[in-house]
């Protein structure tokens, strides 16, 4: 490293002349540190210019803007460094208006409220009605799942946006779930790519001021680009603007199921920004000898890691007998290596830097007893940034606060009253404002034993209604309502979940000014996962591929490395689906710091009881017959 901290081929790129510029950059190469590099480099090259930093998640975000700001004092107003989820949301909040939108549309981001859309969209056509009526209930969960996934992929790939009609039920139903969230001013998360690119070419002026705001626009993991995600950045660039850097790795593309494909980054790109110049890192920093030589054995393209670790490290793969014994091995293995520690591993190692991983959650129940019983602490990591709150009364809570952005919410306001144990026919205001709603639904609860409940939620609904910086003092009200109660009448997670908020509320207030905050502002955010509880969790990172892409511990497991399971059964007859299967393998390894085992077990209990047979995965094979 150089006194700057940058390798020459880091240089080369943070301070590269060339105006289109695709970064092929491998695991651990210091892929975040060089993009933060480069908006350091341009904003004190150029005083006046501003950056556009679009990243695939949150942490990605936070992290170079927390690199940034200690330096640049002004960083806030002359960057954008957040999702692409989070930029288009804050063009639909300024310019909806142009596209129809007189208020900022709620965001419905959860399936269950999806799904209930789908099947009023499935009611309103007399033959699917029947047909859907005539399946079991695991026939119509999967019918409706499909239609969801179906939907999702119409609006990544921009279909039916602009009045295309095809003759087939899917479409139907695409149209009248549109129409549904319409008629409630509400949109799903596929939506907030959907109408940003509708601003961007439907009102070609909007995209001129974003190339004047932004001189300089950077793209972090662009393999992850989806179709929708590249025309929004085509329609943002336009013809004239050619300042775009894509950074990315081709093999470590695992969001294929989602509609994303490497294409984007590595062809498209290429052909509608010409001349781009090609830079490479593919150094790692972060991995051991023996973890990149394992590593590198999935790699198929030609691009190996170069090994830059004195460090020998680990890796090992080991066979059991049955889940059970692979994962009291496991366990066995984490007590061992936190009591005598490694001469690889600097300090004392603590559970927060070990993970056990695993290509879906299902694997983890055996090894969750077995931490349970030797009374390791552990947490299972989610996919994603978004808030979901398990007491009943703060999902009452959150309802109530939907509804106060949104009063043509029916969706939510009919959960509502049935988390209230009324019926939609006992209430008929369901066109009037929320305080109206609220007065009307105090009648008719009186009787009712949660009466208490409702009267303090209701509170603190109009607390906020009133003010909006008084969120704080309405979440307080709250807590001491319920520490007022009997103890044997108290819930725990309802605790939790208003302490949850509250850490959402302040990670809110920190991007946020005073003067501009708003209760619908605030809820898109928690939405999209935009704000999001920043309280560390604590224990063993039990977690999927998806949910650790990123980021990297001294210590992994990766359990369960059964074929059908890892590689996934549905992709075994896929080529396209198998090869994102390897890539998922290929950052699972590469989240290994120091010491990695790949374990697998050679019977599994299935869910009817009886023990079927199981053989190691085919990525344990190509390892094994790469490195001998």
């Amino acid at each position: 490293m150089t006194e700057a901290h940058l390798t020459p081929s880091q240089e080369k790129i943070v301070t590269s002349d060339a105006e289109a510029i695709l970064v092929l950059a491998s695991a651990g190469s210091g892929k975040t540190h060089v993009l933060t590099e480069r908006i350091r480099f341009l904003l004190e090259r150029e005083k006046k210019s501003h950056v556009l930093v679009l990243t695939f998640t949150n942490k990605a975000a936070d992290e170079i803007e927390i690199r940034l700001t200690d330096t640049i004092k002004d960083i806030h107003s002359r960057a954008f460094i957040g999702t692409i989820h989070r930029f288009c949301l804050e063009m639909i909040r300024r310019r909806g208006h142009l596209i129809g939108y007189a208020d900022m549309p709620q965001v419905f981001e959860r399936d269950t409220d999806r799904k209930e859309l789908i099947v009023q969209a499935i009611l309103e056509s007399d033959s699917l009605c029947r047909q859907f009526q005539q399946k079991n209930q695991s026939g119509q969960d999967q019918f409706i799942q499909n239609v969801l996934f179906r939907i999702g992929m119409y609006k990544k790939n921009l279909r039916g946006l602009y009045g295309e009609n095809e003759n087939n039920y899917l479409f139907f139903l695409l149209q009248e779930y549109n129409s549904l969230l319409v008629s409630q001013n509400a949109i799903d998360y596929d939506d907030v790519i959907v109408l940003a690119h509708k601003i961007l070419t439907d009102c070609p002026q909007i995209a001129e001021l974003y190339r004047k705001q932004y001189r300089y626009i950077l793209i972090d993991e662009a393999q992850d680009l989806n179709f929708a995600q590249y025309e929004l950045i085509k329609a943002l660039c336009g013809t004239e603007h050619k300042k775009v850097m894509m950074v990315g790795d081709p093999n470590q593309a695992i969001y294929g199921f989602n509609g994303a494909d490497k294409k984007y980054m590595a062809e498209s790109f290429i052909n509608d920004f010409t001349p781009v110049s090609k830079l490479s890192l593919n150094e790692n920093f972060r991995s051991t000898t023996a973890i990149l030589k394992a590593a590198n054995c999935l790699i198929d393209n030609g691009t190996k890691v170069q090994i830059n670790s004195s460090l020998d490290g680990l890796f090992e793969i080991k066979e059991f007998l049955d889940q059970k014994s692979e994962a009291e091995w496991i366990v066995e293995q984490i007590k061992y290596y936190m009591t005598h520690g490694h001469r690889d591993i600097i300090g004392k190692i603590t559970e927060d830097r070990i993970a056990v991983l695993s290509r879906t959650k299902y694997i983890f129940p055996p090894l969750e007893e077995v931490l349970q019983k030797n009374g390791i602490s552990y947490f299972v990591k989610k996919t994603s940034d978004s808030s979901e709150f398990e007491s009943d009364f703060i999902q009452t809570f959150d309802l109530g606060l939907r509804l106060l952005v949104n009063p043509r919410d029916q969706l939510h306001f009919i959960q509502l009253l049935n988390h209230l144990n009324l019926t939609e026919d006992s209430i008929t205001v369901s066109k009037n404002t929320f305080p109206d709603k609220l007065q009307v639904l105090s009648e008719l609860i009186k009787n009712e034993p949660t009466k208490t409940d409702f009267e303090q939620l209701k509170n603190s609904w109009l607390c906020i209604d009133n003010n909006i910086n008084d969120f704080k003092n309405a979440l307080k009200m709250l807590q001491q309502f319920l520490e007022n109660k009997p103890e044997e009448n108290r819930d725990l997670t309802v605790i939790e979940d208003i302490q949850e908020y509250d850490a959402l509320w302040e990670g809110y207030c920190k991007k946020v000014s005073k003067e501009t905050r708003s209760l619908s502002h605030f809820r898109s955010q928690i939405a999209l996962g935009i704000v999001h509880n920043n309280q560390s969790t604590s224990g063993i990172t039990l977690g999927t591929v998806h949910s650790v892409k990123g980021l990297g511990f001294d210590i992994v497991f990766l359990m369960g490395m059964n074929e059908g399971t890892f590689p996934d059964y549905r992709s075994l007859n896929n080529s396209n689906y198998l090869a994102e299967e390897r890539n998922n393998a290929y950052v699972a390894l590469t989240r290994a710091k120091r010491l990695l085992f790949i374990t697998y077990p050679k019977q599994k209990q299935m869910s009817w009881g009886d023990n079927k047979v199981q053989y190691p995965s085919r990525f344990i094979e190509l390892i094994q017959k790469s490195m001998n």
